[in-house]
């Protein structure tokens, strides 16, 4: 699952919607509280903070991060949920937050009925590394171990449910060989635990390998500038693994188009602030700000896709 880099950033004609009351600049007139489901550290909580000093510019009113984070994202979800549909309590969502449906039974919220979307935010591929005390060097020799020791071979992901963990299950279903996956709280502590050789590979964002000389990219789910000698796994004869990490913002259902409008724009314009939108490409991840109704029909599509994957494949671990 690859959502494309090419964002719907203009649409802005869509503003005229508005009603009196919202274009009169009533909204917002008090704190913003962006509720991010992870820890602090990890990638959802890097990219929501480097936006927020441009978002609360362009809101006028300070917009602040509450990290609510377990293992599932389901805490600060459920909070997100069950508040005011005002525009105050916003949901920071990644992978997990679409895919929850194809892995959790019974959730106490309707991915689909109890939020609304407001805009995608970006993408970026996701990359099998090996840490510096890992004994494969190359996906080969990573399939070539795996299929000797069926389970003995463990791969580290952000938690359950993250992209992470599901290109982690695409590589074991395409390459034909099985893995154990080891969930980490976040993309923070799962670095930790690979530099410290707790595990020997993980799946993580491009910014991880960017950012430590001692791991070794062996592919990516795909071609990334940012990662010029690191092949996909097609190019490594393990097509079909196409999952990417992605990053969205959702309210709560009832919350008036008028106000997501204003929310979209005020995202829009950070991601494409001349001090974020290139900074963000360098590192692998690929800015969108797409409108409301288009991130809402995206998140129809993906939650669908998953949960029609999960009638196969048991995806709760």
């Amino acid at each position: 699952m690859i959502v494309t880099r090419r964002g719907a950033m203009g649409g802005l004609a869509g503003m005229a919607l508005c009603t009196p009351a919202i274009a009169q600049g009533t909204y917002p007139s008090r704190t913003i509280r962006i509720i991010v489901p992870r820890a602090a550290g990890g990638g959802t909580d890097v990219l929501i903070r480097q936006l927020v000093p441009v978002l609360t510019a362009q809101l006028g009113q300070t917009v602040v991060v509450d990290n609510r984070a377990d293992m599932t994202t389901v805490v600060g979800t459920e909070m997100v949920a069950r508040s005011e549909p005002d525009g105050y309590t916003i949901l920071a969502a990644d992978n997990t937050f679409y895919f929850n449906p194809a892995i959790q039974k019974r959730l106490p919220y309707d991915t689909l009925k109890d939020f609304a979307g407001v805009t995608m935010l970006a993408n970026s591929p996701v990359v099998l590394m090996a840490g510096p005390k890992a004994t494969t060097k190359t996906l080969p020799d990573l399939i070539v171990a795996a299929k000797r020791d069926p389970g003995g071979v463990a791969y580290g992901s952000g938690g359950v449910g993250a992209s992470t963990h599901f290109a982690g299950v695409l590589f074991c279903l395409k390459a034909g060989i099985e893995m154990t996956h080891v969930p980490y709280r976040s993309t923070g502590p799962l670095m930790s635990g690979l530099l410290a050789g707790d595990i020997g590979v993980m799946f993580n964002g491009p910014r991880a390998l960017l950012s430590n000389e001692q791991l070794i990219g062996l592919a990516t789910t795909a071609r990334d500038p940012s990662l010029p000698n690191v092949k996909t796994f097609a190019e490594q004869d393990v097509p079909g693994v196409d999952v990417s990490s992605i990053w969205g913002i959702h309210v709560p259902a009832a919350t008036p188009m008028p106000i997501r409008l204003r929310l979209r724009e005020a995202f829009a314009a950070a991601l494409n602030d001349p001090s974020i939108g290139p900074a963000l490409r360098d590192r692998g991840v690929y800015p969108i700000g797409d409108m409301p109704e288009v991130h809402q029909a995206r998140t129809a599509e993906i939650v669908g896709q998953w949960v029609q994957i999960s009638k196969t494949i048991d995806l709760s671990k």
